[in-house]
């Protein structure tokens, strides 16, 4: 093979992964503007491409969709932040959700759309509890948790109320049905972590520091006087 040939033959597997990237990153933009579930042309349109180089790389909705779901957990490792264990309890609830926001943002629609999609999307199963980017998420509740006194292991009927507040579905709700702001969305989602936390920590006899309210989550001082949990 001539260096001429190797330098064609890299040039078509960059613009066939190129290509791959932008019909992917075209169903997302498409999901979360409304579409739930766009037709392959639309999604073709969108990326940029011919409605048959979308069909060389995805035969189907399902194989697309299939392939979303792990754009959606590469968007996971880069997106979904970590957690601050140097700020105290609350601050470290709020700053963790605005971080959050990139990832909410993005891979709620993919959940939604894998979940409602009428197209069979291989080796998908709705009924599992938890994916491996539900399961990233379930991974950060413990850190978030820490410094209310509280468990979340050992408290199996809190930590199911924590995801209703956390899931990415509930942050489709806010912005789409509830026509909530990204910033708000974060923050209700920040209040509703910090409520359950003060709540089951008040339950358990344990005194939490608060902290002081970071964009509308959870005040801590009034008139010059530190609020209590």
């Amino acid at each position: 093979m001539t260096q001429h040939q190797v330098r064609a033959d890299d040039g078509r597997v960059a613009r066939r992964l190129e290509n791959r990237v932008r019909i992917l990153d075209a169903l997302v933009v498409l999901i979360r503007s409304g579409q739930s579930h766009p037709t392959l042309k639309e999604i073709a349109a969108r990326a940029g491409v011919t409605s048959r180089t979308l069909l060389n790389h995805f035969p189907d909705v399902g194989s697309l969709l299939m392939a979303a779901g792990l754009h959606g957990l590469n968007l996971s490792d880069s997106k979904l932040p970590g957690v601050d264990r140097e700020l105290a309890p609350e601050a470290r609830v709020c700053a963790f959700f605005r971080a959050a926001v990139n990832f909410y943002e993005a891979y709620s629609a993919i959940r939604w759309a894998t979940l409602t999609s009428p197209a069979e999307v291989p080796g998908f199963d709705p009924r599992q509890r938890k994916g491996r980017v539900l399961a990233m998420i379930d991974g950060k509740l413990d850190e978030l948790f820490a410094g209310f006194g509280v468990e979340l292991a050992k408290d199996r009927e809190l930590r199911q109320a924590v995801w209703v507040m956390v899931d990415p579905l509930a942050w489709r709700l806010l912005r789409v049905q509830q026509g909530l702001s990204r910033p708000d969305a974060a923050s209700t989602m920040a209040r509703g972590v910090i409520a359950l936390a003060r709540a089951a920590g008040a339950s358990s006899g344990s005194r939490v520091q608060l902290a002081s309210k970071p964009n509308g989550a959870g005040k801590s001082a009034r008139n010059g006087k530190t609020a209590r949990s």
